[in-house]
């Protein structure tokens, strides 16, 4: 890391939009700081804010070569990645907007969105991408096709095609265009011309029906819901974060990229799905947040390596255990654990559950979250008695990131 000096950050004022934020943190850290890393073939790679600046002027300048327009809108597809990161600010730098696709998505539903929004042009992760949009469309409704990893497209010859690397290139010879002609065209004055208020992203939620409904989320409402939850549970820039989750599940919009943002804490993205436990562990993140079915089968998987480690280390956290659970009921009902357990709780944090969190990437988590549906008291007693502190947030569209539970809000509210 080569954050030799860390400047604190200035009260937010006029930031309020993601690519000010972007621009802000660049003139505050430029090279001394790492914003993002992405593990590839075994090793990381790490991008300064100086790194993303570049990287989001560049893609900007190739947008607008290909003619986007403020109040346009540019869907993307794919994992989590810097790639997905840039992009999204580039487009949100010329005043468009995102239209969030999970790359999980059937054909059919991705056909759905595309007819509903009308992109004018779509950014995919690879080639699984490409193929399920040429399975529902004979002729594309959208200008172009940008791919962000070419293997597997050579024999791809579809005159909307075109790769990441193609249209920063575009971009570039649109500058020098420009240039000549005495009118520079300048990423900082487009962008600061951006309102709080203006469409960040649009995601796609399921009605009451089951059919996928447009749900627009603009800046302003994306980092008052960071820092709504910030304000509780401050994070910094020496802070850990793993994006592994689809980028644009809002969670991972506002706690993900959102933070990251605001506060200058790291934004790491795993190799690949195969190798995300292993990099998980040797990031061990400072925040992380999951649907609670992700968290259910963590809970799980830690039971089961339980159920095989060696006899010694079972019988240790069988005698273990039951004072974790009771210092985590204790914690949900309020209630203080009197000097003799406290220490008896340091003992065994100490000698059975800092190990077990290691182990899963958890030792230095300090903010867990659970989202996208109720989680099980079961499993949140458990987490709490291994010392991950469990929290269940909701996320209104009226309200913002809430603790209450949908069942508790006010009704008519649509939660995301």
């Amino acid at each position: 890391m080569s954050a030799r000096k860390v400047t604190s950050i200035p009260q937010r004022e006029i930031e309020n939009t993601f690519p000010k934020l972007l621009i802000r943190n660049y003139k505050l850290w430029g090279d001394s700081l790492v914003a993002l890393r992405k593990k590839e073939y075994g090793i990381w790679s790490e991008y300064t804010w100086k790194d993303c600046y570049e990287n989001v002027r560049a893609i900007f300048r190739g947008l607008l070569a290909l003619g986007m327009a403020a109040g346009e809108r540019v869907a993307i597809l794919g994992d989590s990645t810097p790639e997905w990161f840039w992009t999204e600010l580039a487009v949100q730098s010329g005043r468009g907007t995102v239209i969030a696709i999970n790359p999980a998505a059937s054909p059919e539903k991705i056909k759905y969105i595309i007819d509903n929004s009308q992109p004018k042009l779509v950014i995919v992760q690879d080639q699984e991408q490409i193929d399920k949009l040429y399975e529902v469309y004979s002729e594309l409704p959208f200008q172009r096709l940008i791919y962000l990893r070419g293997k597997g497209l050579r024999h791809y010859k579809r005159p909307e095609l075109m790769s990441l690397r193609e249209l920063i290139n575009e971009g570039l010879i649109e500058r020098a265009k420009v240039a000549e002609s005495g009118h520079p065209a300048h990423f900082e004055q487009t962008l600061i011309l951006g309102n709080g208020s203006d469409p960040a992203i649009i995601l796609y939620l399921q009605d009451s029906t089951g059919q996928p409904e447009e749900t627009i989320i603009s800046h302003e409402f994306l980092i008052s819901s960071a820092e709504s939850v910030m304000a509780l549970n401050p994070v910094g820039v020496r802070d850990e974060y793993v994006s592994l989750m689809n980028p644009g599940w809002f969670f991972e919009q506002a706690l993900g990229f959102g933070t990251t943002l605001l506060t200058g804490q790291r934004l790491n993205f795993a190799e690949s799905v195969e190798t995300s436990q292993k990099d998980f562990r040797e990031i061990s993140p400072d925040t992380l947040i999951y649907p609670s079915h992700l968290w259910d089968r963590l809970a799980k998987t830690i039971q089961a390596n339980l159920s095989a480690s060696s006899r010694v280390k079972r019988m240790l956290l069988q005698r273990l255990l039951p004072l974790g659970y009771q210092m985590a009921n204790h914690a949900i009902n309020g209630k203080q654990l009197s000097p003799p357990q406290k220490v008896l709780y340091f003992i065994a944090n100490l000698m059975g559950f800092r190990p077990l969190r290691d182990k899963h990437g958890l030792d230095h988590v300090r903010y867990a979250y659970s989202a996208g549906g109720n989680l099980s008291q079961e499993d949140v007693i458990f987490f709490r008695a291994i010392g991950v502190n469990l929290r269940e947030i909701y996320a209104s569209i009226n309200k913002g990131i809430v603790t209450t539970p949908p069942e508790e809000a006010v009704m008519g509210q649509q939660f995301i």
